[in-house]
């Protein structure tokens, strides 16, 4: 619940960001804001391989009760994202406008796209290392310090939003300023853990070498390869949706893309709620030699993220106008009919994304990245890449609305096979085949003994 509650209200800001850039700065905008979104997509793929691929190193670690080994993996993962972040986003800063343009911006978009981006970019390594902590520390046993974060980067968003588009006046600019300065709030907040006697991660020197040392961190990163894949996909895909929206329809098109983009957020984000509170609770278990609780939590992940998908299909049915009056302004009647086309079609979406997520999020704890990242790619690249370029041969522009509908429903049929190849008490024994029985004492005291 601390999880879905966080990631609501993160997610909740960015719509926040839609509705005041569609309301008081305009469609162009918003076009914009989409247009610079495939490089964002990279940073947040940054974040998730490491920080997801070493948090279920780190759970697999507490509950193999080796403290040391997890307070180990949990500092080189800080570093190697604050480096990793450091070596992509000096060079984009460097070079954004021939960045922009690979983007796709037009001369009518690229202005507004530099504008927003510049800033963005400066502030990336706030975020990067802030929600890298965010996963450590619901790991550690606070998820509602994690999930408090993430409100208060929302509130204080949303705060700034309003006193900067609507107050003075800083159009687009506004927006990345206010962004960039609420990500400093969940680094600053987060921070706080590190000094609380609840704390059982501790950053450690790591000059030495733990094991294989920094080997480790190519372990996690492969891990969590997966979440790299899922959001470097979605990164393209979007780009290759902007390619093909700005040829077929236009800004109006883009802008409409943009608005069923923050329609989407707020179902799949609670999807990934679901998701981040499953690689903890699955990651400990599987430490723990656990198969039934790990079967438990898996299955309550799933149905409540079917139940959502149901829910937000209803919603966009019954309402669509509604929803997407809430991003536009009067007199974009243009963007309205495209977006509500879209919707007509899109819907089927909400219905399977949500389970995909949850799906891939359980093989990702389970040490099983391959499985994980055959559903992200799935779902993100393959799938709706290939839709979008060849259903709209013989279905038009429903061909596009269509692409990634189909691509989850698909997905669905892949991942439910794979779980049922690799269930957990099926991947528990082999674990236990492969490492031993941690309930034996000689193996309990050599896990003890790695420090």
């Amino acid at each position: 619940v601390p999880s879905v509650i966080g990631i609501l209200a993160a997610t909740s800001a960015g719509v926040i960001d839609g509705f005041f850039i569609g309301n008081f700065v305009g469609a162009a905008a918003l076009a914009a804001v989409n247009i610079a979104m495939p490089a964002f997509y990279l940073f947040a793929a940054m974040v998730f391989m490491l920080a997801i691929g070493g948090s279920v190193m780190c759970g697999k670690f507490i509950g193999e009760r080796n403290v040391a080994a997890a307070s180990d993996i949990f500092s080189r993962t800080l570093i190697a994202s604050l480096a990793l972040s450091l070596c992509i986003i000096l060079p984009s800063i460097l070079f954004i406008d021939p960045l922009i343009r690979a983007l796709g911006a037009n001369a009518e978009l690229h202005p507004l796209v530099h504008d927003y981006m510049f800033i963005i970019l400066c502030a990336a390594p706030l975020l990067i290392v802030g929600f890298t902590l965010d996963f450590f520390v619901r790991v550690d046993n606070r998820p509602v310090l994690a999930s408090m974060a993430l409100l208060i980067f929302a509130v204080t968003n949303v705060a700034l939003d309003w006193l900067f588009i609507t107050q003075w006046g800083w159009g687009l600019k506004g927006a990345a300023w206010a962004t960039a300065l609420a990500e400093a709030s969940i680094l600053l907040v987060l921070s706080s853990h590190l000094w609380h006697p609840r704390c059982t991660l501790k950053l450690v020197r790591v000059s030495h070498r733990w094991k294989n040392g920094w080997d480790a961190i190519g372990r996690a990163a492969f891990n969590g390869f997966s979440e790299f894949a899922n959001e470097i996909s979605i990164g393209v895909v979007t780009l290759l949706f902007n390619w093909v929206m700005i040829t077929r329809m236009g800004v109006a098109g883009v802008a409409a893309f943009t608005i069923i983009g923050y329609l989407l957020m707020v179902g799949i984000e609670v999807c990934y709620g679901f998701a981040d509170s499953l690689n903890p609770t699955v990651s400990k278990n599987l430490g723990a030699r656990d198969p039934d609780r790990i079967a438990r939590f898996t299955r309550t992940a799933v149905v409540s993220a079917l139940i959502v998908g149901l829910l937000s299909s209803a919603l966009l049915l019954a309402i669509p106008e509604v929803m997407i009056s809430v991003f536009l302004a009067e007199g974009e009647a243009e963007t309205e009919q495209i977006a509500l086309a879209f919707i007509a079609v899109f819907w089927p979406a909400f219905l399977f994304n949500g389970a995909n997520i949850t799906l891939a999020a359980y093989f990702t704890a389970m040490h099983r990245p391959l499985q994980s990242a055959a559903i992200a790619v799935s779902r993100s690249l393959v799938l709706p890449g290939l839709g979008v370029l060849l259903l709209p041969i013989w279905l038009g522009d429903a061909g596009v609305f269509a692409a990634i509908p189909l691509a989850e429903g698909l997905t669905l049929l892949l991942a439910a096979g794979l779980f049922a190849a690799y269930r957990p008490s099926k991947l528990v024994a082999s674990m236990v085949e492969r490492e031993g029985d941690l309930e034996s004492p000689e193996n309990w005291g050599q896990s003890q003994g790695a420090e």
